[in-house]
């Protein structure tokens, strides 16, 4: 038993020392194929020191190694010393090609995949090694050049692809051909991916598609596939409880955005999707607990502030509508809420303070004036209530009872 073979038998014993002690004879004493293996064998289980001394002893007989010293560099966060470990690889060399991959692979993590698609494609004029042409396709993807990314990934096989990567070329076809707006071809790619290979997020881009394309139906039926094999699936619940809403399955679809809040009880999205569908189906206490929830989680509680004004002023809860009155309150129809519950309540000078704040904002809107009109003539301001008569009538010139009120003496 050579001393390497010694090394790896105390490291299954889990005896560090006794390790440390023959690598240091096998260093001195074991052929260089013998430490090749020994090195190749280290870096695949993480022992990289080790194996960078033993590629740094083994340089010079063996200078392709500098490969393998450039991704151990890389791994250290070393990058500067990564890219002059693959510089030593001249172009003569049967190892250049896989350098060329390894640059590529430096500086698409450096986040520059321009230069990256530079030296894959200097590499792919001297190999047609399938792997080139995938990265090829990926970064043409990444960089939104989606036709020329169908037109690499096309060339490969898909099921050789997806055994060696983990990736479908079909699904990624598709995926480009939604980007390029082509969704039926995108729809065509994304269901022969998932014949040919059952793939949770290849189902989920699928199921979505056929959501916006309005193919409810269908939609769910994806949608109901990766519930079924999958219900930890990150992220599903919200599109699929939109598809049964529209496929006026109000309660399912209540009950599958629950099932999203179990698993993130902080989604405020789900909240307020949930408040809405509570309400469709006349439970307004729950479309208010949720309301309530997601105020409490919403970063930016505009948008839940006009829900829960909504709900409060249809209840004629007008006391708890101007209670959510505040000054970072920047939705202009919450404000607009408050006024009508100032109005309701016949606070008139802070229903009338309410709308004079919000004329800049809805000077256009026929319906706002409506409302600041009927409270300017139940305070009895007549002439300004035909002023804004006026520039209702613009907007809207065929009410009949508005022109009556304007042509009054």
């Amino acid at each position: 038993m050579n001393n390497s073979e010694k090394m790896l038998l105390a490291l299954e014993q889990q005896d560090l020392q006794q390790a440390n002690q023959c690598f240091q004879r096998a260093l001195a004493e074991d052929e260089e194929e013998v430490l090749l293996d020994l090195a190749a064998y280290l870096e695949g289980i993480g022992f990289l020191p080790q194996a960078k001394e033993v590629y740094l002893r083994l340089l010079e007989t063996y200078p392709d190694l500098a490969i393998n010293l450039a991704q151990i560099a890389h791994e250290d966060g070393d990058i500067e010393g990564a890219f002059a470990y693959l510089e030593e690889i001249s172009p003569a060399s049967p190892t250049y090609v896989e350098a060329l991959v390894v640059k590529a692979d430096l500086y698409q993590s450096e986040g520059l995949p321009d230069v990256a698609r530079e030296k894959l494609l200097e590499a792919s004029q001297l190999s047609d090694d399938p792997i080139i042409l995938f990265g090829l396709a990926e970064l043409a993807m990444e960089l939104e050049y989606y036709k020329e990314a169908i037109a690499y990934y096309a060339q490969l096989d898909n099921r050789a692809m997806y055994e060696g990567t983990g990736v479908s070329t079909y699904q990624r076809i598709g995926l480009c051909y939604a980007s390029l707006g082509k969704f039926e071809a995108a729809i065509e790619f994304l269901e022969k991916a998932v014949e040919l290979e059952y793939d949770d997020q290849t189902v989920f881009e699928l199921a979505a598609l056929l959501f916006e394309r309005e193919d409810y139906q269908k939609a769910a039926i994806y949608f109901k596939q990766l519930d079924t094999i999958n219900p930890d699936f990150e992220g599903y619940e919200y599109v699929y409880a939109r598809t049964l809403h529209a496929e006026h399955r109000v309660s399912e679809a209540l009950a599958m955005l629950e099932k999203g809040l179990a698993k993130n009880r902080f989604d405020v999205a789900l909240m307020l999707l949930a408040s809405q569908y509570a309400y469709e189906l006349h439970d307004e206490e729950r479309a208010e607990a949720y309301l309530l929830q997601a105020k409490a989680e919403a970063e930016d509680v505009n948008e839940v502030l006009l829900r829960l004004t909504n709900l409060y002023l249809q209840q004629e809860r007008y006391e708890e509508v101007i209670a959510l009155d505040r000054n970072e309150l920047d939705n202009v129809l919450a404000r607009w809420n408050i006024a009508k519950a100032y109005q309701a309540l016949e606070k008139d000078s802070q229903a009338q303070a309410s709308y004079e704040d919000l004329l800049a904002d809805l000077a256009d809107n026929p319906e706002f004036l409506a409302d600041y009109i009927d409270l300017l003539r139940q305070t009895g301001q007549q002439e300004s209530a035909k002023r804004y008569a006026k520039a209702y009538l613009q907007l809207v010139p065929d009410d009949v009872a508005m022109q009556e009120f304007f042509n009054q003496e």
